[in-house]
């Protein structure tokens, strides 16, 4: 077996490259404008290093058939638009490149001269964005050291965005806040958390996610003062969208990996440009545990996983274009030791029809129709001392949704556009908790609720360039949830200076808001015997003042240096009513959280972020990111303490370099490497003394969230091997999270046995291997 798996090693390596001489594939795409979608006839399109032009086709279509295997860059101009330039382009033998490319309108005079505008990495696709947001890319997220082509392991890297701790998860923390407060967004519409093995109630974050990013299109990811068109988030947007499949050729992808078995296809449905793409994931683990081809120790811990997602296009010639899309997820676990029994299981589920509909010149109309499953079960059976087996909990959480979201995108002018929209959600929850109660020997009910409520939000935006040197955009978000009818009016702006070609200012500010888990409302307390309350039942929003201001210079036209210093003032924060509580749901990432809360809690968070990039350019790149913060919270009892996430300072360096290792240049190898470093969480000290004498866990509360655990840091290391056949390119790749096998401690417990501290640790050195082959 060993011999043969040599063989099929060196064939790949070494054998099958020589079949291909000089690989070629397609370059094409469409261009729209920005403001109104519409496709622009007429672009001049110029690709580098080929010296070569075409123009758009009178839809906005352009191709470049059968180039050379490589990297290019293409300049787009076009009378009364600003040129814009898209580099290093990489096209490879397996997959066509198809891009969409956004111009937008001049705004000078006859008299200006038409300045180039390049496609800056910090400016995102939403044009409405004026700080604190990015725009990443399916290359990034796999380009990335220890990203596992994961989106939210991927941005860790960026300024103010740091892990919670516990690298299994891939829960980020921004600008100090609680993880909570994260908003998922697909198809411009809010989603369930899109990740498998969730925390539980109100998680954004899970140990994998189901869309891998060979499924997405570049995507914006923002990180504070939001345009008024996101409501409901707090800390953070990831503001994703899907990408379509291939309208005019059928092509293939299949991966095996330890994270799991992977295919998809895509390819046209009709010669008019529909199009579909299919992906599915199975778990690679799940598969060789039950092969009996790995024997490994797992501790009782059994996870098992699954995950689909897809697109359909239909662009239409009356009616705009229409799009289908979707992704589901299944998750299973079992955890078994001598005393219990646990049973885990999570299904998430999310449909969706889009319409983009042109309405000439003037502008675009957008709508969704969304609905979504998210349902987790949860069973555990014990064993008493009378050696009976007897069921401890069982419980039942599901969301159903419902959601449509439609705006509109209006061309005032050149320089000016606005976007109004309205959100109406349907949320349907079911919920069935059940604990055993020791004193009555058996199963009580804490929470059981079947029904629905509704979210109702509205926004505008207007977006005005002044001239080329001074822009803002401002507007309202408006929020009302109909279970206790508490609303919100949230006013957004932000502005931004370009004093020269090289050096620009900016500011931004807003109010923001976040529902809880409908769960959290609905928590019913035990008065006396089978009377339950609802005391959280009217807890208002979670609010906050984002207030950001910024200095962006382009040292050249590959280096970049961005500087962002921000305050956010946290408040109507839920916290626990107990005076001796110091209970804040600003400490909280997920679960059922059983306190009863009032909204007298606040809470701060202030830093300042820097981002010195070198974008990929001759074949490397690197960018070094670095904050300092201080984040607060005020619980109930008037004193203000560090939050669990005040890790005081983060910072990243991360590079990469790609070879070509053949004469025909069909081959690459590409190295990437990332140092990730940053303070300990905050924690409630044990007190030892206290401990021993009680043979139990006795924490020292005077000292609350004062220490810091011990600075985390880790190195980790991409490798990976792209062969470019005739018509397929082969990849083989490994992924190495903590290098040096770093031991990060991410919690102390007290040992009863041994009456000592032992430590909790973040993940040892772990290799991801992976053999992939696009054709």
């Amino acid at each position: 077996m060993k011999l043969k798996v040599y063989h099929l090693i060196f064939f790949a390596l070494f054998v099958v490259p020589g079949f291909s001489q000089t690989p070629t594939q397609n370059l094409r795409g469409k261009i729209i404008d920005k403001v109104t979608q519409a496709g622009l006839p007429g672009v001049n399109v110029h690709i580098f290093p080929l010296n070569l032009t075409v123009s758009s086709n009178p839809d906005g279509s352009f191709s470049f058939p059968k180039l050379p295997i490589g990297r290019y860059s293409l300049l787009f101009s076009l009378v009364g638009y600003d040129k814009s330039t898209l580099a290093n382009i990489e096209l490879g033998s397996g997959k066509e490149t198809i891009l969409s490319v956004e111009l937008s309108e001049s705004v000078t005079t006859l008299n200006e001269l038409v300045v180039h505008k390049e496609n800056l990495k910090d400016q995102t696709i939403n044009d409405m964005v004026v700080v604190s947001g990015r725009q990443f890319s399916v290359q990034e997220s796999n380009r990335y050291a220890g990203g596992y082509a994961d989106a939210s392991r991927m941005v860790m890297s960026f300024a103010g965005v740091t892990s919670s701790g516990n690298d299994q998860n891939n829960e980020i923390v921004i600008r100090g806040n609680s993880p909570k407060g994260l908003l998922w967004r697909i198809e411009g519409v809010e989603i369930p958390n899109p990740n498998h093995f969730g925390d539980g109630q109100g998680s954004t974050s899970g140990i994998i996610s189901m869309l891998n990013s060979a499924s997405l299109a570049n995507s914006d990811f923002l990180t504070g003062a939001f345009p008024s068109e996101y409501g409901n988030a707090l800390s953070g947007v990831f503001d994703l969208k899907f990408r379509r499949g291939n309208n005019q050729k059928h092509e293939f992808m299949a991966q095996l990996s330890v994270i799991g078995i992977e295919t998809s296809a895509e390819g046209p449905i009709s010669k008019k440009g529909a199009s579909y793409r299919f992906n599915f994931r199975y778990s690679t683990l799940e598969l060789l545990l039950k092969s009996g081809l790995l024997k490994i120790e797992t501790g009782g811990f059994s996870p098992a996983y699954r995950d689909m997602n897809f697109t359909l296009n239909f662009p239409t010639k009356k009616l705009g274009t229409f799009a289908l899309w979707g992704f589901g997820g299944l998750n299973l676990s079992d955890d078994k030791d001598l005393n219990s029994v646990q049973n885990n299981q999570g299904k998430t589920g999310v449909i969706g029809l889009s319409n983009t509909y042109s309405l000439g010149k003037k502008g675009y109309l957008y709508s969704v129709l969304m609905a979504s499953r998210e349902r987790s079960k949860e069973f555990e059976e014990i064993l008493l001392s009378n050696k009976n087996w007897v069921v401890n909990k069982q419980k039942l959480f599901q969301y159903d949704n419902l959601r449509f979201s439609s705006f509109y995108n209006y061309k005032i002018s050149s320089k000016a556009s606005l976007r109004t929209g309205l959100v109406f959600s349907n949320l349907g929850y079911e919920f069935d908790d059940n604990r055993r109660d020791n004193s009555r020997n058996r199963l009580v009910n804490f929470l059981f609720e079947n029904d629905n409520k509704f979210f109702f939000q509205a926004y505008s935006q207007l977006k005005f360039n002044i001239n080329r040197k001074i822009s803002f955009s401002g507007g309202i978000h408006y929020n009302k949830f109909l279970l206790n009818n508490n609303q919100t009016f949230e006013p957004r702006l932000a502005a931004k200076y370009q004093t020269n070609r090289k050096n620009a200012f900016s500011a931004g500010f807003g109010l923001h808001s976040r529902l809880e888990p409908i769960s959290v409302y609905l928590l019913k307390r035990q008065k006396t015997g089978e009377i339950f309350e609802k005391p959280n039942k009217n807890l208002g929003l979670t609010r906050a003042a984002h207030y950001v201001v910024g200095y962006h210079r382009v040292l050249n036209p590959n280096w970049n240096l961005k500087i962002e210093a921000y305050y956010q003032k946290l408040f109507q924060i839920p916290i626990d009513t107990s005076q001796r509580s110091l209970f804040s749901i600003l400490n909280a990432s997920a679960g059922l959280i059983g306190n009863v809360m009032t909204n007298e809690g606040e809470g701060e968070n202030k830093g300042i972020e820097l981002t010195l990039e070198r974008y990929f350019y001759n074949n490397y790149y690197f960018m070094f990111t670095g904050s300092l913060f201080d984040s607060k919270f005020l619980a109930r009892d008037g004193k203000w303490r560090n939050t669990v996430f005040n890790n005081t300072y983060a910072g990243n360096i991360l590079g990469g370099k790609e070879f070509s290792v053949s004469k025909q240049k069909n081959k690459f190898l590409v190295i990437n490497s990332r140092l990730i470093w940053r303070g300990g969480n905050r924690y409630i000290p044990i007190n030892l003394a206290e401990s021993i004498k009680r043979n139990t866990t006795v924490n020292d509360v005077t000292k609350a969230f004062e220490p810091r655990l011990p600075n985390y840091w880790r190195i980790d290391l991409g490798l990976a091997l792209k062969i470019n056949l005739k018509k397929a390119t082969w990849a083989l790749s490994a992924d190495i999270q903590n290098l040096t096998n770093r031991k990060n401690i991410i919690q102390e417990r007290y040992n009863t046995s041994t009456n000592n501290i032992l430590y909790n640790y973040a993940l040892p050195l772990l290799p991801i291997f992976s053999f992939k082959v696009d054709f």
